[in-house]
């Protein structure tokens, strides 16, 4: 079986709830190199699926993912990072997934940047950049809008 049929068993393991035998194959493709696994892998991690709940090892299997150039996981690595509590992290992997070209990053980093106060300019520039973004979706659109309405 190829990597590509492993995946698919993986997934369909995962679906059906099997989550040992998904986290099995996923790690075998993971050891391949397929970075969707690794970021599959580290999801179960963060959900708890089939293994006890661990931004940590979530963290080190998105920070494979990216290292083996996955540029995608970016946003996950923030994420992660502020489920952690690490807003410094969070937002340095946030701005390098806002740079790579994930428009979403940027409705994140302009919640942190609320957070932080005295930073209208910057939430509202990041906003209009969701606002004005071809790719992100449109839940994240709206959020963008309501949060800027929120500010004026």
């Amino acid at each position: 079986m190829d990597n590509y049929d492993i995946f698919v068993k993986a997934d369909g393991a995962h679906e059906n709830g099997d989550y040992a035998l998904a986290l099995d194959l996923f790690m075998q493709c993971a050891k391949n190199g397929d970075v969707y696994a690794m970021e599959r892998i580290a999801s179960m991690y963060t959900c708890g699926e089939g293994v006890e709940c661990s931004y940590d090892n979530a963290l080190e299997w998105e920070l494979k993912a990216y290292n083996a150039g996955h540029s995608s996981a970016a946003i996950n690595i923030g994420i992660t990072y502020r489920i952690k509590g690490d807003l410094v992290n969070s937002r340095k992997w946030l701005k390098k997934a806002f740079a790579g070209g994930d428009d979403e990053a940027a409705l994140l980093l302009a919640k942190l940047h609320i957070v932080c106060g005295n930073q209208t300019e910057k939430v509202v520039s990041l906003l209009n950049k969701v606002i004005t973004s071809t790719s992100a979706c449109r839940e994240s659109i709206d959020e963008a809008k309501s949060l800027l309405a929120n500010l004026r």
